[in-house]
């Protein structure tokens, strides 16, 4: 359950072009303020500046439509600091009376205009009146460790979450051309089962389609379709610790488990013992491991001291660029860690198999 988002986005600035201009008036917005903004289909791009008394200004350059998180200050954590907002080249205004993004109001373009209409549509719905304070009980009761209030509350917070989703269908079946609905269907909707994501997919129209967040659920929709159980795994190539290229077909005839991880990946570190159990007692059954981490830039050294303390004694392959690995995106991985089991044959047998029962898990298929 999330409550507030906040993407872990390390990188370099815009460059030096720009074709969108994006104006900040915030009433009491403090001189220096640091204002964030990071493009959420790119995890290489992220701008900051400072503001002035009640002003900002970003001028980047945006290629096709995306999501973006405008965050006001260091703590993302603090209500009313963070909105996500559709963005196209061109200019745009946010205004409100700050000096928060509570009551933030878009301006601009018609994609902005639509943006304020849904906002207003969810901010405003009576079904919702009370989810706000729910949210901040709920967050309370989970810093406080309130077990007996987080029982009350989670129930409330899951029915209106539910009942916000439905909104949020109603408002895309309403705005089929907007892109507006593509970002609504990406972000908010969440749709987990690929075929009811193409079916909602189809249901826009092509001017609500040309942006990188159609373009995104499509190539996920095909990336699932190619990656299923019981298909061919993609092949690739990437380089392991000395800059040697391996290929996934170089482990045709063994049982490999494909398994995304990263040194800065708390749940992966937690992983790899059960993964290290596994190869163990399984290496001389033809079974090995490929391990793909998603490091980051100029951070080698972590991910070798990673391999090394986890003593993880498998191939490893990595282009240290972070959430842009090309073989993550290949097999549209979005979080970690996540694995895949292909047998011999080069076929995927199983996805995501984790936790202390990993070893019998892969018994199944080894044997």
């Amino acid at each position: 359950m999330v409550f507030i988002f906040l993407s872990c986005l390390i990188g370099a600035g815009v460059g030096a072009q720009s074709n969108t201009r994006l104006v900040g008036d915030l009433k009491d917005l403090e001189p220096g303020t640091v204002v964030y903004l990071s493009p959420l289909t790119s995890s290489s791009k992220k701008d900051s500046v400072i503001a002035e008394k009640g002003k900002f200004e970003f001028n980047l350059n945006v290629g096709e439509g995306n999501i973006y998180l405008l965050r006001i200050g260091k703590n993302p954590t603090t209500p009313g600091s963070t909105s996500l907002f559709y963005l196209e080249p061109g200019s745009v205004k946010i205004k409100g009376n700050g000096p928060l993004l509570t009551d933030a109001q878009f301006s601009g373009s018609k994609f902005a205009l639509e943006q304020n209409q849904l906002n207003n549509y969810i901010r405003n719905a009576k079904e919702l009146k009370n989810l706000q304070q729910i949210v901040s009980e709920l967050s309370q009761a989970m810093k406080d460790k309130d077990s007996i209030k987080m029982a009350v509350l989670r129930p409330q917070y899951q029915r209106m979450d539910s009942i916000r989703t439905l909104l949020y269908r109603k408002w895309i079946a309403d705005h089929p051309a907007s892109p507006i609905s593509a970002m609504a269907l990406s972000f908010y909707v969440r749709e987990r089962n690929m075929d009811e994501l193409q079916n909602a997919l189809d249901r826009l129209k092509p001017e609500a389609k040309q942006n990188a967040l159609a373009k995104k659920m499509q190539f996920s929709i095909d990336a699932a379709k190619a990656t299923a159980i019981g298909k061919l795994a993609p092949e690739f190539v990437q380089n392991d610790t000395s800059g040697r290229p391996v290929a996934l077909k170089d482990f045709r005839g063994k049982y490999v488990l494909v398994d995304f991880w990263a040194s800065w990946c708390v749940p992966c570190r937690a992983e790899n013992p059960h993964v290290v159990k596994a190869y163990a007692n399984l290496k001389d059954k033809n079974f090995t491991v490929l391990g793909v981490s998603l490091d980051q830039p100029g951070a080698k050294e972590k991910w070798l001291k990673a391999i090394h303390d986890d003593m993880l004694t498998w191939t490893h392959v990595s282009d240290l660029k972070y959430w842009d690995n090309e073989v993550s995106n290949q097999y549209d991985i979005k979080s970690i860690p996540a694995n895949l089991l292909i047998g011999p044959d080069g076929v995927i047998l199983a996805k995501n198999l984790r936790g202390e029962n990993l070893e019998e898990k892969l018994k199944q298929f080894i044997k």
